[in-house]
């Protein structure tokens, strides 16, 4: 069946049936090159991942182009802003006369790289894989009003990423200034009224154990847990992005946790699986470990996802091999750390990484409505 060669959706006055042609027609791919010899400098330096540092001299010093990996991440091509320079590992494409770099880029974000690997390894692109990719294109006038209207969402997508980005350097920097630092008993920064001395306290006094033996019912669904998000319901679609997902359906034998509990994973606590339940009641694996407090839970989670405590836990971790050391309910309980000595202090630190948490959180939402609305309007307005 012949391809219809017009988008579903188009600005008004464009009537005119768009062209296949071969990448190779639309832009001119060019190679990285090491830049180990180059000075430090003001010119941009991109990998796969982005930028990496500033060097003295430029592969491109007026061309935009497209960045696309050679090896490593090869779907996800973004925008080089001249003058820039990149490493062997990322093309960058050059639009040809009479092409627009905006259309461009949307042209490369609909191409599915990954079907192009031609690797047994590592994924790699070659530079014939490129050229050789079909593609339909528009007259210069109408690229440049397609991709004006990309722009705006792509503009709009980098202002959220870069409040996300700020809200999560703040986080970062009050969790180091509002929890005590290399054995001091008050931290850096402090709500005014309190004064007294943080008190030092094992995990044994302040945290029990939770070890009920339950199967799902209504009143205590089934849980998923993850290192991102820790405690979500099973069908929540981001479960996708998980790094695990453990459950028992072999047994239906499952442990009972409550609203404000510590949940960790005994073999990734060290990559960051240790969560406060912010969902309410449930069931999860038996793998999983189980504790309650009575101390601020939001307040408990701060201190044992804070990067010095993980650091600390992983010598605390039973085995030979490390992908298979755990990190036993005992070895947690005999840990110890620093504790606002009234549940007030507690409550007021707690609520404010809790609001804190929330504005990320709102930020991440609006930022994949964006995302969504945008690849929407791309099915439709691209052939």
């Amino acid at each position: 069946m012949k391809k219809d060669l017009t988008p579903t959706v188009r600005f008004d006055g464009y009537k005119k049936a768009w062209k296949k042609e071969k990448l190779s027609r639309i832009v001119d791919v060019k190679n990285g090159m090491d830049y180990k010899h180059l000075q430090r400098g003001d010119i941009p330096v991109y990998g796969t991942g982005g930028y990496m540092l500033s060097v003295n001299e430029a592969l491109s010093y007026k061309d935009d182009a497209v960045g696309i990996g050679r090896k490593g991440t090869i779907d996800k091509p973004y925008i080089l802003k001249a003058p820039f320079w990149t490493v062997d590992t990322l093309f960058y494409a050059v639009p040809k006369e009479n092409n627009d770099i905006n259309f461009v880029f949307g042209l490369f974000q609909n191409v599915d790289w990954k079907k192009k690997d031609e690797s047994t390894g590592v994924p790699s692109l070659t530079k014939n894989a490129i050229n050789d990719t079909d593609v339909f294109v528009t007259d210069y006038i109408e690229q440049k009003t397609i991709g004006e209207y990309f722009k705006n969402f792509d503009d709009m997508i980098k202002l959220h990423q870069q409040e996300i980005d700020r809200l999560v350097c703040v986080r970062k920097a009050m969790i180091e200034k509002m929890f005590p630092q290399n054995g001091a008993d008050v931290p850096a920064v402090r709500f005014g009224q309190y004064k007294e001395p943080w008190r030092l306290c094992q995990f044994s006094e302040i945290f029990k154990e939770r070890h009920i033996i339950d199967t799902i019912s209504d009143e205590y669904p089934q849980l998923a847990f993850t290192i991102e998000e820790g405690v979500i319901r099973p069908e929540d679609k981001k479960t996708n992005k998980r790094d695990f997902l453990i459950i028992d359906k072999a047994n239906k034998k499952y442990l009972q946790t409550e609203y404000d509990d510590i949940i960790y994973n005994p073999a990734n606590v060290i990559y960051g699986a240790i969560h406060r339940n912010a969902l309410g009641k449930g069931c999860v694996s038996p793998i999983y470990k189980i504790f309650y407090t009575d101390q601020d839970s939001t307040f408990m989670e701060c201190i044992v996802r804070h990067p010095r405590f993980i650091k600390e836990i992983s010598r605390s971790m039973e085995g030979t091999v490390k992908k298979l050391r755990t990190l036993k309910p005992k070895a947690f309980l005999e840990k110890r750390a620093y504790i606002a000595p009234s549940i007030e202090e507690q409550q007021q630190i707690g609520e404010y990484f809790r609001q804190m948490d929330r504005l990320i959180e709102i930020e991440k939402e609006e930022l994949e409505k964006i995302k969504h609305i945008k690849s929407a309007c791309m099915e439709k307005m691209f052939v």
